[in-house]
């Protein structure tokens, strides 16, 4: 398809399908696979760095690791979303699985955690039931660890065929892919 403009050079729109896939795959399933560690050790740790852990207080650190755990339960659900519709068949039964699993934690993220205002401070504390915490935590690890198969399975992560240069991809993701 040629378009011209008014007394100019052609402009050449293609007729060929757009093919986002390698654009789809960086921002819809590696960078959220990255996603899910950094935020798999803000819930575990409070921190993403040895050391930095001494410049917060308690309370702050129990609400990052919270909000550690929420948006690493947040980006797994966006991961299963983003790659059912490319899985292969006899994956995504287990993946479907997975995604009742996330329903289920939905419901009891919210009871792993509680604030209380000191009435003669007026400082919010807020504590964490790590018994709940660990093993909302421990059902998210296992979905993130087992997800890798259906998408490998898929050649969403290795292509079949192909070398896999991973330090172009990672060199990619730095550079904001």
């Amino acid at each position: 398809m040629v378009f011209k403009k008014s007394g100019s050079d052609d402009i050449n729109l293609g007729t060929d399908s757009w093919n986002v896939a390698q654009g789809y795959t960086q921002l819809k399933i590696l960078q959220p696979l990255v996603y899910l560690d950094r935020y798999d050790t803000l819930a575990q740790f409070g921190t993403m760095d040895l050391g930095e852990d001494q410049t917060f207080d308690d309370n702050t650190i129990n609400r990052r690791r919270v909000e550690g755990l929420q948006r690493f339960h947040s980006i797994l659900r966006q991961l299963l979303g983003n790659v059912e519709f490319a899985l292969k068949l006899t994956d995504q039964s287990r993946v479907k699985e997975f995604q009742k699993r996330l329903k289920t934690v939905d419901e009891f993220i919210g009871t792993c955690y509680q604030s209380k205002e000191d009435h003669v401070s007026h400082e919010i504390d807020f504590f964490i039931d790590e018994k709940k915490f660990k093993q909302i935590l421990e059902i998210l690890q296992t979905i993130k660890d087992a997800i890798n198969f259906p998408l490998n399975n898929a050649n969403l992560i290795f292509k079949a065929s192909e070398e896999v240069d991973l330090d172009g991809i990672m060199q990619g993701l730095i550079d904001g892919g």
